[in-house]
């Protein structure tokens, strides 16, 4: 459990990090660029088999590397402008409601068990997500960008699904460090030739902010990942259980930050709604458990 711990703590890392970007005027695209340089030289770096720098383009997961880079900066850029406009809360809670579409492909394609006790943990998952987001204060929100969130939920649910088949189907016992050394690197191309455009178009170079916040972001970025799919690779846990509790416990933990940090309004029902993550984390991590309170 030590790695969901890690992955968790990280992902809420990196929803801090964004809404700092808002404070210190950090430019956002920018910075996400150099963050997937950085995340990119971390796997290539911690990559003991040296797969990724030699033969990945013959291994069966080269090419779903490629088309997750594309929508890893994609997301990250709507994740970061939808943090900024919208809320750390509101899209973190969009981004980890999306555990349905995960959790649906382990139960119906990878045979994960059901019961009752994990069906009420998910449902009461996403009552929580609803309650979390609900606001009295909707004239606070820029009508303009109320689509990102929308986004941020197909986008994520699809990589999360995407990571598990291929945690599952491609990578092998040693395949996970340059699969993901791929993933950033595709995606650190892609946004340098956003860079290089930006520069010929405006001559405008990333400034030191930029630099300092890509180096911040990048690390967490890494390791949210990769700690992720180690956590789907361990046995005894199934993935329609990391999912949730990996995706509720970013919520909870996000939503305080926003919270306490950094002075985002609340009301009760805001407050329910993190509690209610809790009941469905503890719901879905240990239904097995729960299931003869219940005589069964």
């Amino acid at each position: 459990m030590l790695y969901l711990l890690l992955s968790i703590l990280s992902s809420s890392a990196i929803m801090i990090v964004f809404k700092l970007y808002d404070r210190f005027k950090v430019n956002t695209s920018d910075a996400i660029v150099i963050n997937y340089w950085v995340a990119a030289a971390l796997s290539f770096i911690l990559d003991p088999t040296g797969l990724a720098a030699h033969g990945a383009s013959e291994q069966p997961w080269f090419y779903n590397a490629m088309i997750m880079g594309v929508l890893f900066i994609t997301l990250f850029n709507v994740i970061g402008l939808s943090t900024q406009k919208i809320g750390v809360s509101v899209t973190t809670v969009a981004n980890k409601m999306s555990l349905i579409m995960p959790v649906l492909f382990a139960v119906f394609f990878l045979n994960d068990s059901v019961n009752f006790i994990k069906i009420a943990g998910i449902v009461i998952a996403l009552f929580a997500v609803f309650l979390t987001t609900r606001s009295d204060q909707r004239s606070d929100i820029d009508q303009r960008y109320v689509f990102f969130p929308l986004i941020v939920f197909v986008g994520s649910g699809f990589i999360d699904t995407f990571f598990k088949y291929n945690e599952e189907f491609t990578l092998g016992e040693n395949g996970l460090e340059p699969f993901l050394a791929w993933i950033f690197l595709t995606a650190s191309v892609l946004g340098l030739g956003v860079l290089i455009v930006q520069f010929i178009r405006h001559k405008k170079l990333p400034n030191k902010k930029a630099l300092i916040g890509g180096l911040v972001l990048g690390i967490p970025n890494y390791f949210s990942v990769f700690f992720l799919v180690k956590s789907l690779g361990l046995p005894g846990i199934e993935s329609s259980v990391v999912f949730p509790v990996n995706n509720m416990s970013i919520v909870a933990v996000s939503a305080l930050a926003g919270i306490f940090f950094f002075r985002e309004k609340v009301s009760k029902i805001n407050i329910i709604g993190v509690v209610l993550c809790l009941a469905a984390i503890a719901c879905i991590a240990f239904s097995e458990e729960i299931l003869p309170l219940f005589g069964m």
